[in-house]
């Protein structure tokens, strides 16, 4: 009897399909493994990352108590005029109305939803520069960094000066805290941003008087909703005959759009996801147990960075970032960063968005074309 080789064709194909088939096993063993890890290098999007970050619980909790004020048509707030009453109950329906759907595209229609409506308050709606994108953008931010340089007059010679949650700006030809200031920050303000927190503590429903404007009644101020109950002070903030003013004419209070807020949410979350895999080599599940998941969110000053992205067609940002010698905000004694917030992931998005805007999640999905971005020292 002949003894069989394993040299024949038949056996060496076979040969080479089992290997495949353990080659195949070993590969898919090693992904699962390794998920919840950093399987992606920095530079390219991790999917499993994306996925984790588009859960929110804290605007989850937001959404739910919006609700139940709408059910309750804002009992809490009856001894608010009726008039403003009825305005927030007006703007807290639409807000909810646009809370169901994930749309990164919103990056598109950010010069209609903030732009426009300022355009009309200056009435320059009927002209050329209606419906155009703002040529320059300073958002300034509250670091005490802003204090070691002189960037005054480069943030003032912008078109569009964006300021955060009414931080003071300089004033020019005097003698005091004001004309220091000026040097460092500037003085010009187009566009307030404020979370609506800061909002809550300057007006006053039941005196149908808002104190907010701290840089004038001619500007205005784009607030990011972060307690429904707010709607009522952006009512009375939004009314045309303020208490604190004689101007029969204040400038629009324009609610960011919660596509926008929810693009924020999942950026940040991405990058501090990614932050706490390679540097603690956990899986990216275990993130929720060091961070306050309920608590945690993005920084007013990043959301009014990507909403100058979307109107403006150059932007530089001045006072981000931290320095030992430095404070925590320019204009306060307070050194100690809030919890709630990473800013070391925040600060990985903005050096992509300055120099790899393409390496975005969720942005590079949005079919938006991102201008450049400039962050000073």
């Amino acid at each position: 009897m002949k003894r069989r080789h394993w040299s024949h064709p038949s056996c060496g194909l076979l040969l080479l399909v089992a290997v495949f088939c353990l080659l195949l096993l070993f590969r898919c063993s090693l992904r699962h493994s390794g998920a919840g890890h950093a399987t992606a290098a920095d530079g390219d999007v991790d999917e499993r990352l994306m996925e984790l970050a588009a859960v929110d619980p804290a605007a989850s909790a937001v959404f739910q108590a919006a609700k139940k004020l709408l059910e309750g048509n804002l009992l809490a707030a009856r001894a608010a005029p009726e008039k403003h009453r009825d305005v927030a109950l007006r703007e807290l329906r639409e807000w909810l109305g646009k809370q169901e759907r994930f749309d990164p595209g919103v990056m598109s229609e950010l010069v209609d939803l903030i732009k426009r409506p300022i355009d009309r308050y200056n009435g320059v709606e009927g002209d050329g520069d209606a419906g155009r994108r703002y040529a320059s953008c300073a958002v300034v931010g509250n670091s005490g960094i802003l204090l070691s340089a002189e960037h005054g007059e480069l943030i003032d010679a912008h078109e569009l000066v964006v300021r955060l949650n009414n931080a003071p700006a300089g004033r020019r030809n005097n003698n005091d805290d004001g004309d220091r200031y000026a040097r460092h920050v500037g003085s010009r303000t187009g566009l307030a941003f404020l979370n609506s927190n800061v909002l809550s503590h300057c007006a006053a429903p039941r005196r149908a008087a808002c104190f907010c404007r701290e840089y004038g009644e001619a500007v205005p101020i784009l607030i990011y909703m972060c307690n429904a109950a707010h709607f009522l002070d952006q009512a009375v903030c939004n009314t045309n005959n303020n208490a604190s003013s004689s101007s029969s004419a204040a400038a629009p209070v324009i609610v960011t759009d919660p596509r926008l807020d929810a693009l924020c949410a999942r950026i940040v979350k991405y990058y501090s996801l990614r932050r706490f895999v390679r540097e603690t080599g956990r899986r990216a599940e275990e993130w929720a147990r060091e961070h306050e998941e309920g608590m945690f969110h993005y920084s007013s000053g990043m959301q009014a960075v990507v909403a100058a992205a979307g109107v403006c067609d150059r932007v530089s940002v001045f006072g981000f970032g931290k320095d030992s010698a430095a404070r925590h905000h320019y204009h306060t004694l307070q050194r100690r960063e809030l919890d709630l917030h990473d800013y070391e992931a925040e600060y990985e998005f903005y050096r992509d968005l300055e120099s790899r805007p393409d390496a975005i999640p969720f942005l590079r999905d949005s079919g938006f074309r991102l201008p450049p971005v400039a962050f000073y020292r």
